[in-house]
């Protein structure tokens, strides 16, 4: 019996010593406190790693002062080329389909017969979202990625009860907070919320399932099952439950460009 007991003993300590987290154990950094500069760097080159996108998702969204909740088929590039195509809950046809091409949009409202052109910017994709994004900060949220205050810099810091590597971020009066899943130094974006100069919440992201998806020749990317979008300043909130993801596809421009028909009415 005295020989079980130990060896059941040095089983829990070896499991403290590698910070498993478990039953309020504490979870150690498994590598050196990184500086701001080098975390924000690798975020950046996770994100331009994914030099395409192509997504077959589940969306629950507000279309004017109505919920809606169906599938949503999406594709993006950077510099402002996106795709939607929304489709009906009931029968499954495209209910409205829009295309940012760089820099215009076009939205086709097919429920109502009408359409909307316009520049391509965060007032293009709340047309069809409510959420106010600019099309590659989109695209961040899209690959599993977020939108990073430019020029921000601040602190970082462990939570041992998590698991997680939280930076701290100053930029212009404004703040940002985002929160990292540390575990094996994934870094992970499981939250990220920025603040404004007054202490408001401007947007708030949040990611989970982080899964690895393969990409071309053999690539590992890892990207989010579920995503959940706030905008209190919209009144505006996007869930996103990812059914497919794909990465690095080859999208060329004749996909981000729409013809409206001649005579449709304006929106």
């Amino acid at each position: 019996m005295r020989a079980r007991v130990s060896t059941w003993l040095i089983a829990v300590a070896a499991l403290t010593a590698s910070g498993c987290g478990c039953n309020g154990t504490t979870i150690v950094r498994p590598y050196p406190p990184p500086a701001v500069p080098d975390v924000l760097a690798q975020l950046e080159a996770a994100r331009v790693a994914r030099t395409s996108f192509q997504s077959e998702s589940v969306m629950d969204y507000w279309v004017k002062d109505q919920r809606v909740k169906g599938a949503v088929l999406m594709m993006g590039r950077p510099g402002a080329r996106l795709r939607f195509n929304a489709l009906n809950p009931t029968g499954g046809n495209v209910a409205a389909d829009l295309a940012c091409d760089g820099a215009g949009y076009q939205l086709i409202d097919y429920n109502n017969n009408c359409q909307l052109v316009g520049p391509c910017d965060g007032a293009a994709i709340a047309q069809l979202l409510r959420i106010n994004l600019e099309p590659d900060d989109f695209f961040a949220l899209a690959v599993g990625s977020t939108p990073i205050l430019p020029g921000a810099g601040g602190t970082t810091k462990w939570d041992s009860s998590a698991g997680t590597e939280t930076l701290d971020l100053r930029s212009n009066g404004r703040r940002q907070v985002i929160v990292l899943d540390g575990r094996d130094q994934r870094w992970d974006v499981l939250e990220s919320t920025v603040y404004d100069s007054e202490g408001k919440v401007e947007w708030k992201l949040q990611n989970k399932d982080f899964h690895e998806v393969e990409g071309p020749g053999g690539a590992v990317f890892r990207a989010p099952g579920k995503t959940k979008f706030e905008q209190p300043s919209h009144k505006a909130d996007l869930l996103v439950r990812w059914k497919e993801h794909r990465f690095n596809v080859e999208l060329d421009d004749a996909k981000f460009v729409m013809e409206i028909p001649p005579g449709l009415p304006g929106c």
